[in-house]
């Protein structure tokens, strides 16, 4: 973040980095787990497999984002006080 000046920004707007870090875990550790299911078996039971494992993944890995930038839902945190620049 740059600051402007003398103004401090407001840090309590920054994402969880927890949950940012979660979502990394899921996305690596299901897209390697899907493709192994894809490369092992090549029948369409495993094909099957991975296709779930990879919606599973992107279903909880897109949940654990969307909780991570929840905070830019709550309008009321943002508010200007007097010294900030409006616009």
């Amino acid at each position: 973040m740059t600051l402007m000046g003398s103004k401090v920004p407001m840090f309590k707007l920054r994402p969880y980095k927890g949950l940012l870090l979660a979502a990394l875990f899921v996305f690596i550790v299901g897209g390697l787990l899907s493709a192994c299911f894809f490369t092992e078996e090549a029948d369409y039971v495993g094909y099957r497999h991975g296709l779930f494992t990879l919606l599973v993944t992107l279903v909880l890995g897109l949940l654990c984002i969307m909780a991570a930038f929840s905070r830019y839902r709550f309008r009321h945190l943002r508010h200007h006080r007097p010294g900030y620049k409006r616009g």
